[in-house]
């Protein structure tokens, strides 16, 4: 396999200018470059990152942990993320579960971003973080932390959407999904801070998948007192609200209104366009990059970030029948 050496030989320069070159430096004359790229792309050459973390002292990889991808908001984080870290010359690593931060400590990497659930589903993860001693922080926590973290003010989310509802008139809200414990006590605050009466039975447990939120629809006992309007916990439960409504005979949102929570783009393209409430993904990312970089070259310097609702109207919500 060709390396630097053969092809500062082949291009008749300096080891240095093809390293220079090759990492896109701008002290390397164009049509030097061009000479050293086109011979590197002949004879398929393929950067040792292993080599270029001995020499430069930098791995230039980051770490991103979830503890699981079935939720799409996920597959967009993680997707995004890696785009916007590569256009500040970083490579991201994706892991799952808390083993996966010792394995990214094991590849040195420059940075890890932890999302906030591995801080509940294991109560000793931030001590064995503290210890790894690499620069990092918690993404979506929803309590205020010792360490550099992103909060998302899920609370005020919640509210943002039980008062867009009220101001289409509704006035039985219904919410479905229980896995999060601060998205329901911020419902039934919400509800009562805006004068609104609700029943016990307006507020539907449901697993936080697709097939949760479509059973528990499905099965829904509705009558002249149920919701006007629902809340969904996250894209998936709503998503499967929406399908139970259609195939009950409902129309959405001239029987029944519905607010999902996570902005995700291709909730535009459900059965009908739903409204959702949630962080803006865009600015998720450029924050959690921003704050990285902050941690990796400007240690100490990085302060809680908090996260707003934002919230995407689209078909879903009508005016109360």
């Amino acid at each position: 396999m060709i390396n630097i050496k053969d092809i500062a030989k082949l291009a008749g320069v300096s080891y240095s200018t093809v390293s220079k070159a090759l990492n896109g430096s701008s002290l390397v004359k164009p049509a030097t470059k061009s000479k050293i790229l086109e011979i590197a792309e002949k004879y398929g050459y393929q950067k040792n990152l292993l080599a270029t973390q001995l020499v430069s002292g930098r791995s230039r990889l980051v770490g991103f942990v979830v503890d699981n991808v079935r939720n799409p908001i996920f597959a967009h984080m993680a997707n995004d993320l890696h785009l916007e870290l590569q256009n500040h010359d970083y490579h991201m690593l994706l892991a799952i579960s808390p083993d996966g931060v010792e394995l990214l400590n094991q590849l040195r990497v420059e940075g890890i971003i932890i999302w906030g659930d591995l801080i509940h589903s294991d109560p000793d993860f931030l001590k064995r973080f503290h210890d790894l001693n690499v620069p990092g922080f918690i993404l979506g926590t929803d309590e205020v932390l010792r360490i550099p973290h992103i909060l998302i003010d899920r609370k005020a989310c919640i509210h943002e959407a039980v008062r867009y509802l009220i101001a289409h008139g509704h006035r039985k809200i219904g919410f479905v999904g229980g896995s999060q414990e601060i998205k329901v006590n911020a419902f039934r605050e919400a509800i009562s801070e805006m004068g609104l009466e609700t029943s016990e039975d307006w507020l539907i447990p449901a697993d936080s998948t697709w097939e949760g939120g479509y059973r528990v629809i499905r099965d829904y006992a509705f009558h002249k007192e149920s919701p006007t309007a629902f809340i969904g916990l996250n894209n998936l439960i709503t998503k499967g609200v929406l399908r139970a409504l259609l195939e009950r005979g409902f129309s959405v949102p001239a029987d029944i209104s519905l607010v999902g929570y996570d902005n995700l783009p291709e909730l535009k393209n459900a059965e009908v366009p739903l409204t959702t409430v949630g962080p803006s993904l865009e600015e998720m990312v450029s924050k959690s990059v921003s704050l990285l970089q902050t941690l990796i070259e400007r240690p100490g310097n990085a302060l809680p970030v908090v996260l707003k609702p934002a919230l995407v109207e689209r078909a879903s919500v009508g005016p109360r029948r």
